[in-house]
């Protein structure tokens, strides 16, 4: 005889639920609600089942109403736990562009390698682009501001991050810049590609895996669509010719403004 499934309608009592579990209903084996309510005097107060919340520790739930689970109920949580799993997953599409980072790396130093100017001008044009999309605006403009008040650290972890960003880009416009004037600066590239792919290390190993614990089923979906909106709304930049811009310079300005503030503010978050 199969073990009973009871249907438990629940609140969280965590004076500050911040994972979207302030209630709902949860199907359990009799048996483990019964070993979940051990923990407590008053019975109807039992502790949430392992890996459930995604603070990374059990809380105290509240059953508002415990009956046993129809053959129905069963299947349509069946069906709306399929439906999480395929839930479209923001950090491995951010994790999947990395590649595409690294193609445009790739085809910066195969210029390098040829001396092409030209093919330069075009290739760290793209690289810029893409950059700009990613870094700027899927990453601040989207994801970092769904983490506030939700991942420890979560300020100074994206201070740190922002900080790599103004670097990255800070040096790949001063080598577009030495462009202008036919100069190709091998150090200045060659520093910002280093530092790139060693940002996307720390993103890909460290950064994405620490935070990916905290974003539920129901942000994924919020995050995704937003990334695409601003995927769809992006222009990149024609290279222009390959001369001196104002306009370009007076950008060039006001990026250098963001990374020193982006490097003062890292001092008082991060470990250096």
């Amino acid at each position: 005889m199969s073990e009973k499934i009871l249907k438990v309608t629940y609140q969280c009592l965590h004076s500050s639920c911040v994972v979207n579990c302030r209630n709902g209903e949860l199907f359990l084996p009799e048996a483990l609600f019964t070993e979940l309510s051990s923990f407590c005097e008053d019975k109807t107060v039992f502790k949430s089942p392992r890996d459930f919340c995604r603070l990374g520790f059990s809380q105290p739930f509240k059953a508002m109403d415990v009956e046993e689970a129809r053959d129905t109920d069963i299947e349509d949580e069946m069906q709306e736990d399929d439906s999480k799993m395929a839930a479209p997953d923001p950090i491995s599409a951010l994790v999947k562009e990395h590649e595409l980072v690294l193609k445009k790396v790739e085809a910066v130093e195969a210029h390098l390698d040829e001396r092409d100017i030209e093919g330069l001008w075009v290739s760290t044009c793209d690289l810029d682009n893409i950059l700009h999309l990613h870094g700027a605006i899927k990453e601040e403009d989207v994801l970092f501001p769904a983490l506030l008040g939700l991942v420890p650290f979560g300020e100074g972890l994206v201070a740190c991050i922002n900080e790599d960003h103004r670097e990255i880009v800070s040096l790949v416009h001063a080598f577009r810049e030495a462009l202008t004037d036919g100069n190709i600066n091998d150090k200045v590239i060659g520093s910002a590609i280093v530092a790139l792919r060693s940002h996307i290390r720390k993103e890909d190993n460290e950064f994405y895996e620490f935070i990916k614990k905290y974003i539920n089923n129901e942000m994924k979906k919020v995050i995704m669509a937003e990334m695409e909106l601003a995927e769809k709304a992006f222009v990149p930049k024609e290279p222009g010719e390959r001369k001196t811009d104002e306009k370009m310079a007076a950008e060039r300005a006001v990026h250098h403004e963001k990374l020193y503030a982006a490097r003062e503010s890292s001092l008082d978050t991060c470990c250096h």
